[in-house]
């Protein structure tokens, strides 16, 4: 028995005055049918109304969203890169940054540009460094001793190659435009053998009659 069926016949009192069989039980129980679509309707509505628990119109939301959509990934991930692109508002800290990547990568992270004053060069930070001393993900084209603060680094570990694609639509919503991301990131579904595939090479028998 459905909730709208026990709750329309539970309105009616006991007795011999309202009998809910026959025609009239028949009825209520139409009636009932017609409130629980109704019922199922608004409940769609507000599961497809959010990009977190969105499943027909999850394309359209990506779409709006300005993200890649793949529909060979699993439903929940891309709920996830969803929810996150919807909830991101852009212009924060790295910290805040970081935090709304990790909730679609959790095993990503950000490293900025870091220079000590004792590598400048005078006292009063006129700009340049010494050049012997960048760290090493810093882009070569980059060490040419000036100060590279609008550089920064993408690390940690994802499972495709897709998710790259998922990380740069991320970063392209709500990193400054300022500051150019450089990847370091492991692909953990990328093998020797994935790579470059499998193969037989140079065999033979030589010399054998």
């Amino acid at each position: 028995m459905g909730l709208m069926r026990r709750t329309l016949r539970s309105l009616f009192p006991s007795g011999y005055a309202w009998p809910l069989a026959g025609q009239f039980g028949q009825v209520i129980d139409a009636l009932s049918v017609s409130l629980d679509r109704a019922r199922d309707f608004l409940r769609g509505v507000l599961t497809e109304s959010n990009p977190g628990t969105a499943d027909d119109t999850l394309p359209q939301w990506f779409d709006q969203l300005g993200i890649t959509y793949d529909e060979t990934q699993l439903k929940s991930a891309l709920r996830s890169r969803a929810r996150q692109a919807f909830t991101a508002v852009g212009g924060q800290s790295k910290s805040y940054i970081e935090s709304v990547l990790q909730l679609a990568y959790p095993g990503v992270s950000l490293t900025e540009v870091e220079i000590e004053p004792v590598n400048m060069a005078g006292v009063g930070m006129v700009g340049q460094m010494q050049t012997t001393n960048y760290q090493s993900w810093i882009p070569v084209s980059a060490q040419d001793g000036t100060y590279p603060v609008y550089y920064y680094r993408v690390v940690g570990e994802v499972s495709t190659p897709y998710d790259l694609n998922g990380i740069q639509n991320i970063l392209d919503r709500i990193a400054p435009l300022t500051h150019i991301a450089v990847f370091d990131v492991t692909v953990l579904g990328i093998t020797d053998t994935a790579q470059v595939g499998l193969g037989v090479t140079g065999l033979a028998e030589v010399g054998k009659e």
